[in-house]
């Protein structure tokens, strides 16, 4: 009788404290909400902001003028023409380079486009040519609809690039892509040559853009990008960490469908030695095909999804974070469970509950 009532009288105790904790840990995911990211403007396949490209300088810049070398100096650029802006210009601190004054000395109608904020100071951000002049006029008139945004017009406008023969609206337009949402990437009509992607893919210098190039891949179906999303899924599926993981396995998924999702589960995503931080990027690529919405890739998402954080509670963290940054509030059974059984680190449990809280706010 005795061993009977404290068996009870602990289970009591333990229950409210399980309860306390439960509630606690509600109330500081409600607090944490403003801080967890909603959707992003970027794919962010990277997992990084994708770089400023030269239409986010034109329309986001405070002051925005054009410049050629000074007259009576010609290594220091003065400005030609104020594009946006005050009168009141601070001197652009950067030397002409050899061959930007060989090009300005032979044609007087070209300019070098600068753009300055309190942040940066001058960034030159192009040459100014007769091809470059489309592209900065049609900015300028969309500049207050275009800060901070992906309108359709802005869209129209890059797509309508595509076909341009000169390399600098090639790197525009790639830029661009990379900040396009992946399900508007998919409905947009693209006609990127895979001779081209898989040219740069592993260049130095294309290497920033790998990962839009890596889904460009992926969209285009072709045999060979076939071939190289293949390749770098099974090279890397021993290692400890791939750069631009998440591309590739969003761009696999394109290719596969559900059997893409259950080949990245299995030889991945529910293998106990790889580390979290690289399974992060094939949560983030799953959590993305998951909000497009075909039914068996959605079926596929969830079953590898349960397996993850069924064998590893510590993996719930990221797939609370992936799925927050889509939000996409479709893991609160899987996560909540989590909270209850504090079966993870404290950081890990308030950004677990901030996401059951806000799928509960969703829902409501």
């Amino acid at each position: 009788m005795v061993t009977s009532y404290a068996s009870g009288r602990y289970g009591r105790l333990r229950q409210r404290f399980s309860d306390g904790v439960t509630k606690w840990l509600r109330r500081l995911a409600v607090a944490a909400l403003c801080f967890v990211a909603g959707p992003a403007l970027s794919c962010a396949f990277d997992m990084v902001k994708p770089e400023r490209t030269a239409i986010d300088w034109i329309v986001d810049a405070e002051k925005l003028v054009l410049a050629r070398p000074d007259n009576e100096n010609p290594f220091v650029y003065k400005v030609n023409r104020i594009l946006v802006g005050n009168d009141e210009i601070p001197p652009i601190e950067q030397l002409v380079d050899t061959p930007s004054r060989r090009h300005l000395a032979a044609v007087p109608a070209d300019t070098v486009l600068f753009a300055h904020t309190l942040e940066s100071g001058w960034q030159r951000v192009a040459y100014v040519n007769q091809s470059f002049q489309d592209i900065l006029e049609t900015t300028l008139d969309h500049r207050l609809s275009w800060q901070n945004a992906m309108p359709q017009s802005r869209l129209d406008f890059i797509v309508s690039l595509q076909d341009s023969p000169v390399l600098t609206h090639e790197t525009i337009v790639i830029g661009e892509l990379d900040k396009v949402p992946y399900a508007e990437l998919r409905q947009l009509d693209l006609r990127f040559s895979d001779e081209d992607l898989l040219e740069n893919l592993w260049t130095k210098t294309g290497y920033q853009y790998q990962a839009i190039q890596a889904l460009l891949l992926g969209l285009s179906g072709t045999p060979a990008a076939r071939a190289e999303i293949h390749d770098f899924i099974n090279r890397v599926a021993d290692w400890n960490w791939a750069n631009n993981l998440g591309a590739f396995a969003a761009a696999y998924i394109e290719l596969e469908g559900a059997s893409g999702v259950e080949h990245l589960a299995n030889t991945m995503l529910l293998d106990p030695k790889q580390p979290l931080d690289k399974l992060e990027q094939i949560v983030m690529a799953m959590s993305v095909h998951h909000g497009i919405g075909n039914p068996q890739i959605m079926t596929a998402v969830q079953n590898s999804i349960d397996g993850l954080v069924n064998e590893r509670p510590e993996a719930g963290v990221i797939v609370a974070r992936q799925f927050s940054l889509r939000s996409n509030w479709s893991q609160t059974a899987v996560l909540e469970p989590l909270m209850r059984a504090r079966s993870v680190a404290l950081g890990d449990l308030v950004t677990i509950a901030a996401y059951v809280a806000r799928s509960k706010e969703a829902a409501n």
